[in-house]
């Protein structure tokens, strides 16, 4: 089902991730989603997938953003050095929507030498279907309530 509340994705994938950038893109766009591919032709470097994707998710012209390189460990790391960003290395469809429901990742970070096309997929849809704390129960909603709060105010000490 697609979240209203989320129209424009950018994209990216290393040479490790292409062919798994690829399916989640075309399925996304099947699905009504804007996407923004930053390597629509052909993969760059994992370095510049993660900085694409992080800069375009920082500069709010898109919802969220998915960075996909072999491990996807690469991705993960870049775009966590970025401001603002809040990205999830996930390997699970559980792992995918817990990252958006508890922790408000606004990154997805995959491994196409982890993840299969269809689970990349059904990861995608999992992790953009969740908004921050729905569906979570009283007492966990209650422990992670002021949570990303607080992430983002630590963030503030360490980047200014």
């Amino acid at each position: 089902m697609k979240n209203p509340n989320v129209k424009h994705i950018i994209i990216g994938g290393d040479p490790g991730g292409f062919s798994l950038k690829n399916a989640i893109r075309d399925h996304l766009i099947e699905e009504g989603y804007d996407i923004t591919d930053v390597d629509y032709d052909a993969p760059i470097f994992f370095q510049d997938v993660a900085k694409k994707v992080a800069q375009g998710v920082q500069s709010q012209k898109f919802d969220r953003g998915i960075a996909i390189c072999g491990t996807g460990m690469g991705v993960s790391i870049i775009c966590n050095k970025h401001k603002g960003i809040y990205a999830a290395l996930c390997e699970s469809v559980y792992q995918a929507r817990r990252a958006r429901q508890v922790n408000n990742t606004n990154v997805l970070c995959l491994g196409g030498f982890i993840v299969g096309e269809e689970m990349g997929r059904i990861m995608a849809d999992a992790w953009l279907e969740q908004e921050h704390m729905s569906g979570l129960s009283p007492n966990v909603a209650k422990i992670v309530e002021h949570e990303f709060d607080q992430l983002v105010e630590f963030e503030k000490t360490v980047f200014e």
